[in-house]
């Protein structure tokens, strides 16, 4: 019956190389699934998987038209057969003197039959398609998917599953005392009988359903269901041969129902068979069943059922492992799912970010849902580049993101990729990739925890006070708050980072919590440490120090504190705004007169230290030697301050020119001779480097006689050293 107008309707599309089905059924209540027939008012659901082309002609015939055409015009006819072994074979078919993609043919084939449709619905008010095969493979799955690409079906979400699943929807969608115990399908074709066996585990949650499948070598009689001719010994011979198979499945079990599917099955020349099968059981005969139960798949996923709900089914292509991650979320030991078992394989997939410590590595813990021991499996990610904090001149902390895919049935793929972290550490542009085989045995010990992230990673940045780092999330600014919990101040307690955690972060709650400490005068130290215990990013011991360092800070002056965020930016490497923010705070210092000297010249001198060393870095020598003779005097002459004055004139005068100069000061003839030893240990340890290593190749490429090889060595280490400076020079 046509559907009214505008009515959705969902398909079963049964695809083997012999023949195909398709069932449907409309999305409005009470409607039945039916099974479409090639041939109206007749039951004639198997359309032939075959295409016929007309030599010499670009006409294509399908299905019964194609077998008809070949069958009359045996000299025009040019029959393709097996066309979903010739997809999955993935070899050029040669036609008519021509090649053909044998997808290609295939997708013809499913076009011509969809057309069919036009009978009951209009193809653009499908809405989903399920396709069934006997065995589902990865080949088999990457050649559908090119099909389904072909079919032009716009929106139409197209899923796969096996004829052993299809069995396991149409079961759930019938009566349930048909399947108190065990069901059994036997399928009669060309190759043979191909049985499926249900039962149901009932001491699991939720109740694992698996299909046992058997193939029996059954004798292939073309005459079935007509037994015209063959003689009745034949088909008594017939009949015992069809029993013992059915005992062989059925005997000493407890059977509810019996299936019996395949147009041989039909007619009556298998009397003892049946005899046997219905002694306490139910017997069914048909042809359709797969496309029905490709379409009760469907239903499933549209609208749920409670037998749904209690039943998870473990077919050969579905996922048998339950697979996540244990983590610390806010602090404490949890469970992260990640894979869940029932789904099918090829379709299980996961992407998700969290963050890891310089212990780098993730654990996955495989549990498996019917036989055998959870296992947990580390993936170590190797030369991932963290450090021990930002005053040690690194990051302790990564954002991973991990996509889990799998590429059989028990093969696990784990993709990693380096996020960095923020502004704080870029991206190292490291990837992982680790094949896991579900089953397999674990290393059997914890592996470090992996940090789930708290609220959302916002698309806008914040722009943290006076420290001058932008931050996107929550694990960010703890880093943060953490690392430089001595320059922090109550300016940071402003209505705008309530604004990112709200609304960028997506944590309406701990904004609302930190709301009465910004507007009512609350402290610093309970303003940071309430985020902190929240994020859960570090232990009871840490936040125990940034609390202590928090009360430290309280008691320096605001020059004090200036001057430690200058050398925050100085650790950073981001020399021009480190420099501006020396000279700001040298012309405040200059500028007061209330200060007593002693703290005036001891600020001075540190401040002058620290600009000098920066000139130092930038490779300034002489401008970093006037510097630090200026703090030298300043102190009231520090000796690690006239050290670090001698090692830039070091660097900046010819050898006679500075030894002349080290004679003028004979009080520190042992300062420049550990200058001499450190200048040659550094020498050494540097010969030791990677960088040293490149430039040695590099001289060697040019000494060779290899300049394209020199010169792109060059231009990359250049590109490298120019990128470098951007960063460390943007004010």
């Amino acid at each position: 019956m046509l559907g009214s107008a505008g009515e959705k309707i969902i398909i079963g599309y049964d695809l083997g190389d012999d023949f195909s089905q398709i069932s449907y059924c409309y999305l409005s209540q009470g409607s039945e699934v039916e099974t479409l027939s090639s041939v109206a008012g007749e039951e004639c659901y198997n359309i032939p998987t075959v295409l016929c082309k007309r030599q010499g002609t670009g006409q294509w015939f399908f299905g019964r038209e194609a077998l008809r055409f070949a069958q009359e015009n045996p000299q025009e006819a040019i029959l393709v057969e097996e066309l979903v072994s010739l997809a999955a074979a993935g070899e050029q078919v040669q036609i008519d003197g021509e090649g053909y993609e044998p997808v290609a043919l295939l997708t013809l084939f499913m076009k011509r039959s969809l057309g069919l449709l036009s009978m009951v619905s209009a193809q653009e008010r499908i809405v989903a398609m399920m396709i069934t095969c006997r065995e589902l493979s990865s080949g088999l799955i990457s050649v559908l998917n090119r099909t389904v690409t072909g079919l032009g079906l716009g929106y139409t979400r197209v899923y796969y599953q096996s004829y052993a699943e299809s069995f396991y929807h149409y079961m759930i969608y019938q009566p349930k005392d048909l399947w108190t115990y065990q069901t059994v399908l036997f399928d009669y074709r060309e190759d043979g009988i191909h049985s499926m066996r249900m039962e149901c585990n009932k001491r699991t949650t939720p109740i694992v359903a698996y299909v046992h499948q058997q193939d029996y070598g059954f004798p292939w009689e073309s005459s079935l269901p007509e037994t015209d001719s063959l003689d009745g010994d034949r088909l008594q011979q017939l009949d015992l041969e069809l029993l013992e198979v059915l005992r062989q499945e059925c005997e000493e079990r407890l059977v509810s129902s019996v299936y019996l599917i395949g147009e041989g099955f039909g007619g009556e020349w298998m009397p003892r068979s049946l005899k046997y099968l219905c002694k306490g059981r139910r017997v069914f005969q048909g042809v359709n069943l797969y496309s029905k139960g490709a379409v009760y798949c469907l239903l499933e996923k549209h609208f749920g059922s409670e037998t749904g709900r209690e039943y998870v089914f473990l077919g050969q292509d579905k996922l048998k492992y339950n697979i996540g991650m244990k983590v610390l979320r806010q602090g404490e030991e949890s469970y992260y799912a990640l894979l869940d078992a029932g789904v099918n394989w090829y379709e299980a997939r996961c992407s998700c970010e969290f963050y890891v410590r310089r212990d780098a590595a993730v654990g996955l813990v495989i549990t498996p849902l019917i036989a055998g021991s959870v296992s947990q499996v580390p993936i170590v990610l190797k030369e991932l580049p963290l450090g021990t904090g930002a005053r040690e001149g690194g990051c302790e902390l990564a954002r991973i993101r991990m996509q889990l895919y799998l590429t059989g049935e028990n093969r696990l793929c784990a993709e990693l990729e380096d996020l960095g972290f923020g502004e704080i550490r870029p991206p190292a542009g490291l990837r992982w990739q680790q094949e896991i085989i579900c089953g397999e045995e674990g290393s059997g010990g914890d592996s470090p925890r992996a940090l789930v992230c708290v609220g959302d990673y916002g698309e806008e940045s914040y722009l943290l006070p006076k420290l001058g780092i932008r931050v996107y999330c929550m694990e960010e600014l703890c880093y943060c708050l953490k690392e430089n919990a001595f320059l922090l101040d109550p300016g940071i307690m402003r209505d705008e980072l309530l604004d990112f955690i709200r609304k960028d972060c997506q944590l309406p709650g701990l904004a609302q919590a930190l709301y009465p400490l910004v507007h009512q005068q609350g402290s610093l130290s309970g303003f940071v440490s309430r985020i902190l215990e929240f994020v859960g990013l570090y232990d009871r011991g840490t936040l125990e120090q940034v609390e202590e360092t928090l009360r430290a800070g309280s008691g320096l002056s605001d020059y004090e504190k200036q001057k430690l965020q200058a050398d925050h930016l100085t650790e950073q490497k981001r020399y021009e705004e480190a420099l501006k923010a020396y000279d700001r705070l040298l012309a405040q210092i200059r500028e007061n007169q209330e200060m007593e000297v002693p703290v005036l010249q001891e600020l001075t001198a540190g401040i002058l230290h620290n600009k000098g060393v920066i000139h130092a870095r930038q490779m300034c020598y002489d401008r970093a030697a006037e510097l630090l003779y200026q703090a030298w005097e300043a102190s009231g002459g520090k000796e690690d301050y006239f050290a670090d004055y001698l090692a830039a004139r070091r660097m900046e005068l010819p050898e006679q020119d500075y030894v002349d100069l080290a004679a003028q000061y004979p009080d520190r003839y042992r300062i420049s001779l550990e200058l001499e030893r450190t200048l040659e240990t550094a020498e050494q340890a540097f010969q030791e480097t990677p960088e040293y290593k490149r430039l040695a190749q590099m001289k060697a490429l040019r000494a060779q006689g290899e300049i394209d090889a020199y010169k792109e060595e060059s231009d990359r280490l250049l590109q490298i050293l120019k990128e470098d400076y951007r960063k460390r020079s943007m004010g």
